[in-house]
Parts: structure tokens; C-alpha cells; sequence
């Protein structure tokens, strides 16, 4: 009895939609008319189709950004802030975690300006101050070869400061005698990061890497606020594409295999994760 509630909130917010989204995806429906049922069309379309399996391996690239290149920058400065011991830890913490707590369409728009191809401020005008290029640069949201870079870029920044505070917590109860016994036997830099830092801190890269990628998985208010997409298909990732096609097309069939899809894909990462973690944490 005591477990009905969040049952009953569970089972009616999350379990009946991700069923029923199963009943849609072998269906063709316009979320309209009348359905019909095809199978695992909606299914194969998902790898037979040149912009759905762009999308994915556009996420594919996206997570490197989202996940892999956040935690590794976290783990290396607040192993660096072990060594040098900053005062203010407090404020370095805010600092980093700020861009977590601005909304999302807000930093899309403020970066949107700052890779305008001229302007005051922008990335090409700092560039051309310092004689690194012309006035008007390179497009960077706008150009082919790196627009999808650009939209990474914006969300390694965004993710960085959300790996540090669940790393920073960790290597603080890393205890100094540990490290100090390893100099002792005449450990360096990068023989302690190895040896001691990393393993030491398997389960917060594992949280830090878990929760980063699911965001990267779930990408969605960022890439539709900067690009759209675009320009064609570039940046295109399936949460927009899922959006497009069940609220813009009517393709709801569609829709609802690639959410299906992208739900198992998350588990299984996420589990993945897990399981490798905990199989050699200390």
C-alpha cells in the first residue's frame, strides 16, 4: 500500500505512454484518422532511411561532446585543484555549475550570436582582433563542415560544470595520505592520476558519464533553438527528428519507433555503464 502511489504515478506517466508509443510504432498514423497497422516497418525505416540513421550517427558524434570530452576536462582540473588546493572552492563550484542553471534556449541563443559570421563580440570579431582572420569568418552554425562541431562545443560547455561538481565531491575524499605514500615511492603526475585519481573515482566518472550522455541522448531544446537541424541535415539528432515527424508531418508511426528506439538505446547505455563501473570499482 505504502508503494501504490508511486506506482500509480509511475504506471499512468511513464509506463502507459511508453506502451502505448509501442502500439503506435507499428502503426502508420497521421495521429488523426484511422490507423493501420504495418509491422516493423516504422522499425527498419529506421536504419534503411539516409536521415534517420544520419540523425543517429550524428548522436553518435554528439555524445563525445555531451559526455566523453566534459568528464575528461572535469576530472583533469579537479585533479589539478587536488594539487594547488584553491582557496574559494565554493566559488569555483558556482562558477562552473552556472550554465546548468541559465535555460537552455538562452544559452542557444547567446552562443547563436557569439558564432555569428561578424559582429562586435563574436568569436570571427575576436579572431579578426588578434589578426587571426577576416572581419566576416566562417559561419559556424551555418556551415556544413562545422556546424555540428560548433553545436558540440556549445554543449561541452554546457556539460563541464555538471561533471565537475560530481567529481569534485569524490577526489576530496580521496584521502592526501594516499597520495603522498605514492610520491614516496616515487610516483609522478601522470602515475597518480592513473593509479590513484581514476580508479578511485570510477563510480563518479561512471554517475558523471551516465547522466551526461542520457542528456546527450535526449538533445533536443539546444540543436532545435541554434540550428534547427540544419543547415540541411548536419546537426539533425533523433529527439528533433521525433519532433518532426510526429508534430510537423503527422508521421506518428515513425515518430513513436524512433522514441522506442532511442528509450532502449538509453538503457542500454546506461546499464552498460553501470555494469562496467561497478565490475572494477574500488
Amino acid at each position: 500500500m505504502f508503494l501504490a502511489p508511486a506506482a500509480l504515478f509511475i504506471g499512468v506517466l511513464i509506463i502507459y505512454p511508453l506502451a502505448r508509443a509501442a502500439q503506435y510504432s507499428l502503426q502508420e498514423w497521421d495521429g488523426i484518422g484511422l490507423a493501420r497497422y504495418v509491422g516493423v516497418t516504422n522499425y527498419t525505416q529506421i536504419l534503411t532511411d539516409p536521415v534517420e540513421r544520419g540523425s543517429l550517427a550524428n548522436l553518435g558524434i554528439l555524445l563525445i561532446f555531451y559526455a566523453l570530452i566534459p568528464t575528461a576536462l572535469a576530472l583533469m582540473t579537479v585533479s589539478m585543484m587536488r594539487r594547488t588546493r584553491p582557496r574559494g572552492m565554493g566559488f569555483f563550484r558556482a562558477v562552473y555549475f552556472l550554465p546548468q542553471v541559465i535555460v537552455t534556449v538562452v544559452v542557444a541563443i547567446v552562443w547563436t550570436w557569439l558564432l555569428a559570421p561578424s559582429g562586435t563580440g563574436t568569436v570571427n570579431g575576436l579572431l579578426h582582433a588578434v589578426g587571426l582572420g577576416a572581419s566576416t569568418g566562417t559561419p559556424w552554425l551555418g556551415s556544413f563542415n562545422t556546424a555540428l562541431p560548433a553545436v558540440g562545443v556549445i554543449a561541452a560547455w554546457l556539460d563541464f560544470g555538471l561533471c565537475f561538481v560530481l567529481l569534485l565531491p569524490g577526489i576530496q575524499r580521496i584521502a592526501p595520505d594516499i597520495y603522498d605514500a605514492a610520491r614516496v615511492d616515487g610516483a609522478g603526475l601522470l602515475r597518480e592520476f592513473f593509479s590513484i585519481t581514476v580508479p578511485m573515482l570510477r563510480r563518479d566518472i561512471g554517475a558523471a558519464l551516465t547522466i551526461s550522455a542520457v542528456a546527450a541522448l535526449q538533445s533536443f531544446t539546444l540543436i532545435y533553438q541554434a540550428t534547427n537541424g540544419g543547415p540541411g541535415y548536419t546537426t539533425m539528432v533523433p529527439g528533433l527528428l521525433i519532433y518532426r515527424d510526429a508534430f510537423q508531418l503527422g508521421e506518428v508511426g515513425p515518430a513513436s519507433a524512433l522514441g522506442i528506439a532511442m528509450s532502449v538505446l538509453i538503457f542500454a547505455i546506461t546499464f552498460g555503464i553501470r555494469a562496467l563501473i561497478e565490475r572494477n570499482a574500488t
